[in-house]
């Protein structure tokens, strides 16, 4: 028995399958974080391209062998799985700008903790909200969102075919991002209404009695009053998460259907 005979087209289609699947890896929530192994994510790539590249459908009369033409389609991939892994992130992301918030309202902004994901420092209440959002993540079967988007991809833009000529692409992330900041604030928002009334309350204290030291008593009431209105708040967590990935799921089919070979440029 001889070995299998694998021609140009079906290597190289195999190569640029394993670039769109590289990038997508390498920004998915929780399958990018820093914190798994580099070894253990190429293996998975590597997994993934194995079990996709058999049935994935390619151009082959498409597929130049050019030097130029090669590259143009391997940048072409990678903006696809840019695209990808960028609207699944942008949920997680949230929680970032969120804590951000929370921390700026709190008085917190000072105490930060190492980011492994990003490898700078942020505040802790960012970290302790994205852990959480990490985990409501996870529960809501969010990573399977990614690889789902992932096959279907191959399906509506197969590999050999160029796909950088999409300016409505653009306009779908800044969407993307406008609906992450809109999330960010919803998330924020009982945190901030309260401690403005607190704060306004401090104020009028403050003009009463002048000899109050109104930073040294307020400081441990904002972070008190923060932590518990989050406590509470938390009940309402994993339903907004879910309509971050329903609007990611959403924005995710709108771009691949701009991605489509038939779709309009």
């Amino acid at each position: 028995m001889g070995a299998p005979v694998i021609n140009a087209d079906e290597f190289v289609g195999f190569i640029l399958v394993l670039i769109r699947l590289s990038m997508v890896v390498a920004l998915a929530p929780v399958l990018g974080s820093p914190n798994i192994l580099t070894e253990a994510k190429a293996a998975l790539t590597l997994t993934l391209a194995l079990v996709l590249a058999p049935v994935v459908h390619y151009e082959a009369s498409q597929m130049t062998m050019s030097l130029w033409g090669l590259a143009a389609l391997a940048i072409g991939e990678l903006f696809i799985g840019l695209v990808l892994g960028t609207m699944v992130r942008l949920v997680l992301e949230t929680a970032n700008l969120a804590g951000e918030y929370l921390s700026f309202q709190m008085s917190l902004t000072m105490v930060n903790l190492m980011d492994p994901q990003s490898g700078t420092q942020v505040p802790i209440v960012s970290r302790l909200v994205y852990i959480i959002f990490v985990l409501l993540f996870l529960f809501a079967n969010g990573h399977y969102l990614v690889l789902e988007a992932l096959a279907d991809s191959f399906k509506v833009a197969p590999v050999g075919v160029l796909t950088l000529d999409r300016p409505q692409m653009f306009t779908e992330l800044m969407l993307a991002v406008g609906r992450m900041y809109i999330l960010a604030v919803k998330i924020a928002a009982p945190v901030v209404g309260l401690l403005f009334c607190v704060k306004v309350s401090f104020g009028i204290v403050a003009k009463a009695v002048p000899q109050m030291q109104v930073l040294f008593v307020g400081m441990p009431l904002y972070i008190l009053a923060g932590l518990l209105v989050i406590g509470f708040s938390m009940d309402f967590w994993p339903r907004l998460v879910g309509q971050g990935l329903f609007e990611a799921e959403r924005a995710l089919a709108r771009a691949l259907g701009i991605l489509a070979p038939g779709a309009r440029p």
